[in-house]
């Protein structure tokens, strides 16, 4: 297995992987009656910039395909990253019928926050259903916070849906702590997304 950055060519289908992380607020956010919310995610993918650009995708690979996703930044690549998304959302949707998007985009805020710059956040970790419980996604985890210690980061973290104990488990094994409960304030009909657990690991 490699853990290794993205590149646009790879083989899988890697923006599955990042929406299993979040389907429920990938939903809320992006879909609409013409487009599934992982349209959008492998139109940014492909672009290479925003929160799901190549360039900040980081993937395991095993027999030269995608098996896992993980995104890695901190509070100093977060303002470059909201504008690459909101960039890609202007491209994907047009000017004319992308509003609704950005109005409901705007809560992702009360369960994501932007870190700070000590702090290297997690998002869009996804592991291959037929090959979760292989240790794939935990040998990622502990290769980034290797990683994140090395640059002299002062805190790993990420948010975790409240209905998903299998990923908090994983998480607690590794040394992430629950921080905070974060209520997501967005309101949809016909869309319902969890609320979310902080969870921190000081390095």
């Amino acid at each position: 297995m490699q853990i290794i950055a993205a590149t646009p060519l790879m083989k899988g289908n890697i923006a599955q992987l990042m929406y299993s992380a979040g389907p429920e607020l990938y939903d809320f956010i992006y879909k609409t009656s013409s487009h599934r919310a992982q349209d959008f995610i492998q139109f940014e993918f492909e672009s290479g910039n925003g929160f799901c650009g190549y360039r900040n995708v980081t993937v395991a690979m095993i027999d030269g395909k995608a098996v896992a996703t993980g995104c890695f930044y901190d509070g100093k690549s977060y303002p470059t990253l909201t504008l690459g998304t909101l960039k890609n959302m202007f491209h994907f949707y047009g000017a004319l019928k992308i509003w609704p998007t950005l109005l409901r985009a705007k809560h992702i805020t009360s369960v994501m926050q932007k870190p700070k710059n000590s702090e290297i956040y997690l998002s869009n970790f996804g592991v291959e259903p037929a090959m979760r419980s292989h240790g794939i996604g935990m040998a990622m985890l502990e290769q980034k916070i290797a990683e994140a210690r090395l640059k002299q980061y002062r805190l790993f973290s990420l948010d975790v849906a409240e209905n998903n104990p299998r990923a908090q488990s994983l998480y607690e094994r590794l040394g992430l702590k629950p921080t905070s409960f974060k209520k997501f304030l967005g309101k949809r009909h016909g869309f319902q997304v969890p609320n979310a657990i902080k969870m921190e690991m000081v390095l």
